[in-house]
């Protein structure tokens, strides 16, 4: 089989048959399908039908015009061309390989016998390789007259082969990150051996400079016609840039039938997006539908336009938890000090006894849990941390780990209470896609400011989209394929939940710590959120914002043994500290708590030394703290039992009957 430059043949000469007219010509032109299905006989179109159409294959037709019209397009799919060239042998395949890296997918007979890689086959073994690729139609002879050796004999492969089975090839190789993001597309249309001259890496990188802007992407989308520019202003807002036909088609306000084919080709044409068919499935993911895709970058920068609201659109009301959970996980702690919790066979504590100690929390779950919700976390972390452990008589004792906890900084606990949230399971979705996602959206978290108000799913939807652009890189097909070997398992989560999944994530967990404020609207919904001064401080971002207001001189002590805190906006660590020896009565604008006896004794079994209640009074106190609070405090500790070890090792106690217990 040979390639005749059609410009050099007459109009009445005959098609290359082995006459003087079919001697292979030099290759002025990349040689083409339907140049090669035309100078095939009918013997050789059979063949070529038999290869390309596969065992299921019709019945060849007849006529050689609607047979050569059959066999272009089959030779022109991408998919059936790399589904064919899997079955030939290693050989085979890779003389076929390195004709498609070469330059116009042309390799002289000679750089091909002086190349490394085949230096073990004989010139028998190189010719049968040949045949058997242009007998498939996956090479065809032309003349190098670059090549000396050889008489100038050279094989190309046709241009639409080549090029589906490199866009195969950067499928397998790129996968996902080339559909959804800008940098991915330029490298796809900008790096490609198809072209007759490569853009250089340099200028890829200045390209993607300039349409990745932020005020780029943004005018971009602006200028595109009215009937384009809704739906894609919708895809960012309500689903983070990806949008499936199937739930667009369900949409209520859906703008007309799907119009996939102009989408694809204004927002290529844009640099915005893509609509493709997207496959999802061998990462675990229930998704296989033709898809809006808005690029990652492009995403990001409309959504930092409409997430991050002013003043006038702040949410209509505000929650927020502080150092609440930290504070209950002491006094569940000091509640197994003080009684002896007996759990059951399942290791869980008994129902009557949950009701007791729910009567001892701060009364503020929030919105987002129930108490006995915020209770179940509690439990499960204890355990979890080895903060308590069970006893030979099925109860549950405080730990050596536990009683350390409670003498550990507030922001210690916090980063304990995060690492233990993002690798806790059952909490919402597919627990190998939110660990990764929630490892994700704390990184992103320190990339807002604090206490600004964004859309709740502002960064659940830019952590999901940069995840799926890393599919590839996290290797998270191999996982899904070795643990569904041998099984058919449905991925449940589609690219939408994974990021409602993430939200409700935060929403019960990070907002619980303290680490986020929600805001709702006005039917109660959440639908933005902050990052706290806590939050900000346990990321590391506390030097970022103006420094917060002192917090000497916040609190008033009443001699009705009362404490009123005034916040000051940085008072999470005083809070906690009041916590632990007070009980918190209300909270409003000020938060009252009040110090009783067994609020004094269950710190000091905690471990909370005396010296540190009283300097916390005196040192935060507006006024003079009133003697009688310091002498009731004074004698509830020492009607508790305390003792006092000195520096020189004596042991000192005010109560003689604590002393002869112990002695």
């Amino acid at each position: 089989m040979t390639y005749q430059d059609p410009a050099r043949t007459p109009p009445d000469a005959a098609l290359p048959d082995g006459t003087a007219n079919g001697e292979p010509r030099a290759a002025l032109a990349r040689p083409r399908v339907a140049e090669l299905l035309a100078a095939q006989g009918a013997g050789e179109l059979d063949e070529l039908y038999r290869f390309w159409g596969g065992e299921n294959a019709p019945v060849a037709p007849s006529n050689p015009v609607d047979l050569r019209r059959t066999l272009s397009a089959w030779m022109s799919e991408g998919e059936r061309a790399d589904a064919r060239v899997t079955g030939l042998g290693r050989r085979v395949a890779q003389i076929l390989s390195m004709h498609l890296d070469a330059a116009s997918y042309l390799q002289s007979v000679s750089e091909l016998a002086d190349h490394r890689l085949l230096a073990y086959l004989s010139r028998y073994e190189m010719e049968a390789a040949l045949t058997v690729l242009v007998r498939h139609g996956l090479l065809i002879e032309v003349v190098d007259r670059r090549a000396k050796a050889d008489g100038g004999r050279a094989f190309a492969v046709p241009l639409e082969i080549g090029d589906g089975l490199l866009r195969q090839q950067r499928a397998k190789r790129r996968g996902v990150f080339d559909v959804l993001t800008l940098r991915g597309f330029l490298d796809r249309q900008y790096d490609d051996p198809v072209r007759f001259k490569r853009t250089s890496p340099t200028r890829l990188r200045e390209m993607y400079k300039i349409y990745s802007n932020e005020a780029a992407a943004l005018a971009r989308i602006e200028r595109l016609p009215e009937d384009v520019r809704p739906i894609v202003e919708k895809s960012v807002l309500q689903f983070g840039g990806l949008l499936p036909r199937s739930l667009y088609e369900r949409m209520d306000d859906s703008a007309g039938p799907w119009n996939g084919a102009r989408w694809k080709t204004v927002l290529e044409e844009s640099l915005i997006g893509t609509v493709e068919r997207l496959e999802l499935s061998r990462y675990g993911i229930h998704h296989a539908d033709d898809t809006l895709l808005v690029f990652n970058e492009v995403a990001l920068a409309w959504l930092r336009r409409v997430a991050v609201p002013g003043d006038p659109d702040r949410p209509h009301g505000e929650h927020g938890l502080g150092v609440d959970l930290v504070s209950n996980i002491s006094r569940f702690m000091g509640f197994l000090i003080e009684h002896n919790v007996r759990f059951t066979v399942r290791g869980e504590i008994f129902k009557t006894t949950e009701k007791r100690i729910l009567q001892e929390l701060i009364p503020n779950p929030g919105r987002e849990l129930t108490r006995a919700a915020v209770l179940d976390f509690i439990f499960d972390f204890t355990r979890a941390q080895g903060l308590i452990e069970s006893t030979g008589e099925r109860t549950f004792a405080i730990s050596a780990e536990g009683k350390a906890w409670e003498q550990r900084p507030l922001e210690q606990k916090l980063e304990r209470l995060v690492e233990f949230a993002v690798e806790e399971r059952g909490v919402a979705g597919d627990f190998y896609h939110q660990l990764r996602l929630r490892r994700i959206f704390v990184r992103m978290l320190k990339r807002v400011d604090p206490l600004v108000w964004y859309d709740l799913m502002y960064l659940p939807f830019l952590s999901r989209n940069t995840y799926l652009a890393s599919l590839d890189q996290l290797a998270v097909d191999d996982y899904f394929t070795l643990r569904n070997q041998g099984s058919s398992c449905t991925p449940m989560e589609d690219p939408q939940r994974l990021a409602w999944n993430l939200a409700r994530w935060v929403r019960q967990r990070l907002y619980l710590f303290g680490v986020v404020d929600l805001g709702y609207d006005k039917a109660g919904r959440p639908v933005a959120m902050r990052l706290t001064r806590t939050g900000a401080k346990l990321l590391g971002l506390a030097g970022d914002g103006p420094a917060p207001t002192p917090m000497i001189g916040s609190l008033i002590v009443t001699p009705d043994f009362e404490v009123v805190l005034f916040p000051t906006g940085d008072d999470a660590e005083l809070v906690h500290e009041l916590d632990r020896f007070c009980v918190r009565e209300s909270q409003g604008e000020t938060l009252h708590f009040r110090i009783n006896e067994k609020s004094v004794q269950r710190a000091l079994s905690e471990g909370m030394y005396l010296g540190r209640i009283l300097t916390t009074l005196r040192n935060q106190s507006r006024t003079p703290v009133p003697q009688n609070v310091l002498f009731s405090i004074r004698d509830w500790s020492n009607r508790a039992g305390l003792l006092v070890l000195d520096a020189n090792l004596v042991l000192r106690g005010e109560e003689a009957e604590t002393l002869r217990r112990f002695q």
